[in-house]
């Protein structure tokens, strides 16, 4: 096991409120993934009770305290502004709507974004964008310089480059390492199968999930990295009606979620990557 994958204390409850109406702590929320009503958003506990692993701040499965909850980062990124980025889901710092659905889309200039904060509830950055409007649940937090950060997810190694494989029917098998509560603090190391993935926006697979998961990165089973987790539920028992397009896990892909967020950041964003394991 890497190091800093061993228990920790449990973190403290983020208090601010979220804005714009949406729902902090737990809730579950309905949304669509693709078009299609499928699933509910991956709950953002508000807190974490019992132990947790302590990971270094900053790396693909660590623990992020938002004004939302706590939830799951995925991967490192670095401007071509010369910032540092690390991602995690929208809904994450967005909140979820009361009727479930979309949210919209926000970005933050510099010094003027929520703050975000590690295990413990030392500062890490702050929410530069963030988007929950389907297909897209997506995040980016720009690091403070002194935050340390490591790009190789826990356990797994990589991301090794992005998945950017085109639309294909190939069962694939697809890992990642969350930081939910319950079972998912016992067992944080996931695999997962998907039937194929035939949308270039979203891949739904056999799997299973916890509230706190949300954001974690998912990478396939040669460390490329394919996407976010970002809900479950999906729909199981058209997988023949579906051409491979169902599962119990829904994750959002990066590439289109990453170019929506240089569009509006205005900035060039570079995956950095990791050796597998």
């Amino acid at each position: 096991m890497l190091l800093g994958c061993g228990p920790g204390n449990s973190p403290s409850k983020s208090s601010a409120a979220p804005a714009n109406g949406a729902t902090a702590g737990a809730r579950a929320a309905s949304w669509t993934l693709g078009g299609v009503p499928c699933c509910t958003l991956i709950a953002s506990p508000g807190r974490a009770p019992g132990r947790h692993r302590h990971l270094p701040r900053v790396r693909p499965g660590a623990i992020v305290l938002t004004d939302i909850g706590q939830c799951t980062l995925n991967f490192l990124f670095r401007g071509s502004d010369g910032s540092r980025y690390v991602g995690t889901a929208g809904h994450c710092i967005l909140g979820t709507s009361p009727v479930g659905g979309d949210v919209g889309e926000t970005s933050w200039a510099p010094g003027k974004g929520p703050a975000a904060r590690d295990s413990a509830g030392n500062r890490i950055g702050e929410f530069a964008y963030a988007i929950l409007q389907d297909p897209k649940d997506f995040s980016l937090i720009r690091l403070d310089t002194q935050t340390q950060a490591n790009a190789a997810m826990c356990v797994f190694g990589g991301p090794t480059g992005v998945n950017d494989d085109p639309p294909d029917l190939t069962p694939v098998v697809l890992k990642w390492f969350g930081s939910g509560i319950g079972a998912g603090s016992a067992l944080p190391a996931h695999s997962a199968k998907a039937a194929g993935m035939p949308s270039p926006n979203h891949v739904f697979a056999q799997g299973a999930a916890t509230p706190g998961d949300s954001g974690s990165g998912v990478i396939s089973a040669d460390g490329r990295a394919v996407g976010a987790l970002v809900a479950r539920g999906a729909p199981t028992g058209t997988l023949g009606l579906a051409g491979g397009d169902a599962g119990l896990v829904g994750i959002t892909r990066l590439t289109p979620q990453v170019e929506r967020a240089q569009q509006i950041l205005g900035t060039s964003l570079t995956l950095q990557s990791a050796p597998i394991q």
